[in-house]
């Protein structure tokens, strides 16, 4: 299994806990690890809205608080959410992974990317359906 994990009310659980400025907001984000045990044994790409200006300290936080290995990542490069995310989707992730649609599954908090997700055929849930319905 692929998933394409979501970052912001997915792998971070206190998304709503704004702190100024951003990067201190990142320092102390506090990731799911019940969601990480789940899904660390597959490939693992995270493809988030947020800003790629982001990414260095991002990755740094999560590596330094998970044992989460990410096959990639794909911070946002000006556009939103949902066109942003296809956009990684078809231009980064299926050239480098395949376009066999059921080797994905997409864990993702926005209602809109989820439905993108499910048009190109992959199945896509929040990270509360994830851990209810997946063993």
């Amino acid at each position: 299994m692929i998933y394409l994990l979501d970052l912001n009310y997915t792998l971070v659980a206190n998304s709503e806990q704004i702190k100024k400025p951003f990067c201190k907001q990142i320092e102390n984000e506090v990731y799911r690890h019940d969601l990480i045990e789940k899904i660390k044994d597959d490939k693992v790409i995270l493809v988030t809205a947020r800003p790629k200006y982001y990414q260095p300290h991002t990755i740094k936080s999560i590596q330094e608080k998970t044992d989460l290995p990410l096959a990639n990542v794909y911070f946002n490069e000006g556009f939103p959410p949902p066109q942003w995310k296809e956009k990684a989707l078809l231009k980064y992730i299926f050239p480098l992974y395949g376009n066999d649609t059921k080797q994905y599954m997409a864990i993702e908090s926005n209602p809109k990317t989820r439905n993108m997700y499910m048009k190109h055929g992959i199945v896509s849930m929040t990270y509360k359906e994830f851990m209810e319905e997946m063993p």
